[in-house]
């Protein structure tokens, strides 16, 4: 088999992530509504499964789950955060940067 790799005459061009605004509080909101559930579920579940397993009543079942929402509420609003900065980033044809595990980091104004 003799082939040749051939290399394009000219680059393709570039396209962005998200168009405008809109495009980045939809991807945004995804990433969001995504970690928000996906967390959710999962401590949700490992709750119901600690208290059954500890023979717990259900008062103490639902305590232990509204303790395990902070978390929940700690991951939603960083990635809410995040997936709009990096979504901007994006849209202004930056990289991805490394991310900061701060809670309000990217929400101050910069």
């Amino acid at each position: 088999m003799d082939q040749d790799i051939t290399s394009p005459e000219r680059a393709p061009k570039g396209s962005t992530q998200a168009t405008g605004t809109l495009g980045c509080i939809l991807a945004a909101a995804g990433a969001t509504l995504l970690a928000a559930i996906k967390l959710t579920a999962a401590f949700g579940a490992t709750a119901w499964a600690f208290s059954k397993l500890a023979g717990l009543p259900d008062a103490v079942m639902w305590g232990i789950m509204a303790i395990s929402m902070a978390p929940v509420l700690w991951a939603t609003i960083w990635t809410a955060g995040r997936a709009w900065h990096v979504e901007r980033r994006l849209e202004a044809g930056l990289d991805v940067d490394p991310p900061v595990f701060k809670l309000l980091h990217y929400w101050r104004k910069a």
